[in-house]
């Protein structure tokens, strides 16, 4: 996994070298332009639906012209900051976990999702009573690094005595891995408690059961870039939480961000994010420098 992670990070290298830029600043070093990104819209056309509202908000909110900056996976975000072509990156904390190891990125502005919750799960019919059960079975998750769709799920296999990597089959498989475990393909499935509930209110409580559920992950995040100065990211911190509501409402107009509805702007605790950097150290996950 180390050796794949890896792999997948100097792809992306090679990919972004050829087309890097400058920090667009002025003369006196001030910050005219942001060029943001979420690590979770995959290129221009979803990160522009996705986020459009929103990228006018935070224009007026820091009195900065806003550039989106379009990425193909997870990865590419930190690789994008490291070549000084993205100034902020909205991020889980599993990717934040990454990023930092990486590169030197500085917390903004915190996000609060009450609930953000893993849940593995079967189907209700399934003889797999617990997680202790899933030894030698299949698991579908999302994508590498996805917090609550890969990373907290694998603690909660090491939590229960099991070796992810070695005493099941972890299937990744994208935004098809809930179709692939209704279908039968797999026989669990993990994922965040609101994909659960989603899952629930379209299949029938009937069709489901929990196996296990983690206690509360960490918050989504706002990180800067590392040429981003002290006082730059302070300047951002400030407007932003005073802007807060207007940013947040902003979030909610798509639809596609439903699960910060009762969220709030925070400030940013490195030492939150510890109990995942204990899981990637268990299984042996990091991205160089």
């Amino acid at each position: 996994m180390k050796h794949f992670m890896r792999l997948m990070f100097g792809g992306v290298l090679l990919l972004l070298t050829a087309c890097g830029t400058a920090s667009e600043a002025s003369s006196d070093g001030e910050l005219n332009t942001i060029r943001f990104v979420d690590t979770g819209a995959e290129g221009m056309e979803e990160l522009s639906r996705e986020f459009g509202p929103f990228k006018d908000a935070l224009s007026e909110a820091v009195d900065k012209d806003i550039e989106f900056f379009s990425i193909s996976n997870r990865t590419a975000a930190a690789t994008a900051m490291e070549f000084g072509q993205v100034d902020m990156v909205l991020t889980g904390p599993g990717e934040y976990v990454t990023m930092k190891n990486a590169i030197d990125v500085k917390g903004v502005i915190g996000i609060t999702r009450p609930g953000y919750r893993s849940v593995i799960a079967v189907p209700a019919s399934s003889p797999i009573k617990t997680i202790e059960d899933i030894k030698g079975k299949t698991i579908a998750m999302k994508d590498v690094g996805s917090t609550s769709g890969h990373i907290a799920p694998m603690g909660m296999l090491m939590d229960a005595g099991i070796d992810p990597l070695e005493d099941v089959e972890t299937l990744m498989l994208g935004e098809t891995f809930v179709e692939a475990f209704k279908s039968g393909e797999t026989d669990a499935v993990a994922f965040s408690l609101s994909r659960y509930n989603d899952l629930v209110a379209e299949w029938g409580e009937e069709n489901v059961r929990v196996l296990a559920e983690s206690e509360d992950l960490p918050n989504d995040l706002f990180v800067a870039s590392q040429d981003l100065s002290a006082e730059q990211v302070e300047e951002l911190r400030e407007k932003m939480m005073e802007h807060q509501d207007a940013l947040l409402e902003s979030m909610l107009i798509t639809g596609e961000h439903d699960h910060y509805g009762e969220s709030e702007f925070v400030l940013v605790d490195d030492e939150d994010y510890e109990g995942l950097r204990k899981i990637y150290e268990k299984l042996g996950i990091e991205i160089d420098e």
